[in-house]
């Protein structure tokens, strides 16, 4: 007994101050799989693992565009950027703005978004539900919560055959691949459209850092295991360094020669949207590298494109894949974002007629 009274006594004197254990609530979007919500046009629902205090949901959903480092535009340093909202609850005045967000269930653990406008299909989105969540207890989220998602466009059916404006181009592709490992893949897509069907045939091809390009010009020297990047700034960078955006393409060349260099060709289509923009998607397609050996079944990329202010065609969206092979082991689907800009200045020409790429080299725009 007196064993056991020492104890009693000694337990809460070890734990003055200790940390609780219990965690804030965890949020999941209701009804995703592999990254992808089935229905643009119906409400976005959380679901919470326990009750939460509603008084600290601030919750957006964005267009999910980042810098070189993952930062989103309210996170990173330059000052330009800013967050695409396309929902907020509550919004700086206090009321929703976008639509409108509501605790839909006794329980207090689901909250409903019900959107003014259908999202968008192809580019990827997010659901950031900002730090200070916290349950009933007050134990609350110190950091924001970012949940991915994006919906897919797909052709349709065979018969289905319209006219479309996207131009057969060449375009600088980035593939940020978030699971089951983080990676960038750098790709160069020629892509050829029949305006009469908006069938689309691409050419997918690795694109490697040209590392015949010489900084001496700009007064760098780069050692015998770099090469010199001219975008943004010039610089000395490991041939492997990711990308920061799509327009460093003239640092890439498409290199498909084995055991590194590898190609593969996509069947797909698109889709002209009433705002100018196009959807696509296409075929799942295999792909095979030597070197480092690996196997990549059923990818599938799906996006939205549009002519930025400037008039170069740019797109945003999805990367998945059903099963990825590291040699013969397999480790599970792959997922991620994608982005890419016209290697050309392809301008949309104000006459409305499909406009055609500047002839491009299979190596250097």
């Amino acid at each position: 007994m007196r064993k056991f009274l020492s104890a009693a006594i000694l337990l809460p004197l070890l734990c003055n101050g200790c940390v609780s254990l219990d965690a804030p609530p965890q949020v999941f979007l209701v009804g995703l799989e592999d990254g992808v919500l089935s229905d643009p046009t119906a409400a976005v629902v959380l679901n919470f693992h326990e009750k939460f205090d509603p008084s600290t949901l601030k919750v957006k959903i964005v267009r999910f565009v980042t810098d070189a480092e993952g930062n989103l535009g309210d996170e990173d340093s330059d000052p330009n950027t800013e967050l695409d909202i396309i929902f907020e609850s509550p919004g700086p005045d206090g009321t929703d703005v976008g639509g409108t967000g509501v605790v839909h269930d006794e329980e207090g653990q689901f909250f409903v978004m019900t959107l003014n406008q259908t999202l968008p299909i192809g580019p990827p989105l997010a659901v950031l539900v900002e730090a200070g969540l916290s349950d009933l207890e007050g134990n609350a989220w110190k950091v924001r919560q970012r949940l991915k998602f994006g919906y897919e466009f797909n052709c349709g059916d065979d018969e289905t055959v319209t006219p479309t404006l996207f131009p057969s181009a060449t375009h600088f592709m980035l593939v940020n691949v978030d699971a089951p490992v983080s990676a960038q893949l750098q790709l160069i897509a020629v892509m050829d459209t029949d305006a009469e069907t908006s069938d689309v045939v691409g050419q997918f091809t690795n694109g490697d850092r040209d590392r015949g390009i010489d900084c001496a010009g700009f007064g760098l020297s780069c050692e015998s295991n770099e090469t010199c990047s001219t975008l943004p700034t010039p610089t000395c960078v490991l041939p492997s360094e990711d990308a920061g955006s799509p327009d460093v393409y003239p640092d890439f060349f498409a290199n498909d020669v084995p055991p590194e260099g590898y190609s593969f060709t996509v069947q797909g289509c698109v889709q002209d949207q009433q705002d100018g923009s196009f959807t696509y998607a296409n075929a799942p397609v295999d792909v095979k590298v030597e070197s480092p050996p690996i196997t990549v079944k059923g990818i599938n990329f799906n996006g939205s494109f549009a002519y930025d202010t400037e008039g170069v065609l740019r797109g945003s969206g999805t990367f998945t894949a059903d099963e990825i092979f590291l040699g013969t082991t397999p480790s599970g689907a792959d997922r991620g974002s994608s982005a890419l800009r016209t290697q050309s200045g392809l301008i949309r020409r104000s006459d409305g007629v499909r406009p055609r790429a500047a002839q491009n080299s299979q190596n250097r725009a």
